[in-house]
C-alpha cells in the first residue's frame, strides 16, 4: 500500500520533531490497521496563531487545538487518491505533553495517529465511537 506523505514544516523553531520516515511510518500503520486504500496526505506541523486561524475559519472555534483533520473529498466522477490534510499544532503538542508528562515523540505520533483516522471516517462524537476510535488508537500505538 504506497503512500506518500508529504510532511510539512510550517514553523520557525521546533525542537525534537519526528523525521520524514518516522511520520510516514506512523501513516503507514494507521492505514495498514483500518486496511485503508493508498492514498496520499499531508501531515502539517504548525505554529499557534495560524491553527487558531484555522480552528476559527473552519470550526468557528477562537482557540488553538492540538490536531485538525480535513479529508478531502474528491468531485464525483473523478478517481482521486488524496485522503487529504493532518495539521498538528507544535506548542500546544509540546504544553500537552509536558502536562501529562509523557514523552514528545509519543504524543505527538498519538496525534498523528488520531488525525488520520478522521481523514478515512472516524469519529469520537458519540461514546461507542469514542470507544472503537480510541481502541484503535492504542491497538497502533502499541504497535510502534
Amino acid at each position: 500500500m504506497p503512500v506518500a506523505v508529504d510532511y510539512q514544516l510550517a514553523l520557525e523553531h521546533a525542537e525534537n520533531l519526528p523525521s520524514g520516515a518516522r511520520v510516514q511510518a506512523i501513516v503507514d500503520a494507521v492505514l495498514d490497521a483500518i486496511d485503508a486504500p493508498s492514498a496520499d496526505l499531508v501531515v502539517r506541523v504548525v505554529d499557534a496563531p495560524e491553527m487558531a486561524e484555522l480552528n476559527l475559519r473552519f470550526r468557528n472555534q477562537d482557540r488553538t487545538t492540538n490536531v485538525l483533520s480535513f479529508p478531502f473529498e474528491s468531485p464525483e466522477g473523478i478517481e482521486e487518491h488524496y485522503a487529504g490534510d493532518v495539521i498538528v499544532c507544535y506548542p500546544v503538542a509540546r504544553t500537552e505533553s509536558a502536562e501529562r508528562e509523557i514523552d514528545f515523540a509519543s504524543h505527538f505520533a498519538h496525534l498523528v495517529v488520531h488525525g488520520v483516522l478522521h481523514l478515512f471516517g472516524y469519529d469520537h462524537q458519540r461514546d461507542d465511537e469514542a470507544e472503537e476510535m480510541e481502541g484503535l488508537e492504542r491497538r497502533i500505538l502499541d504497535r510502534l
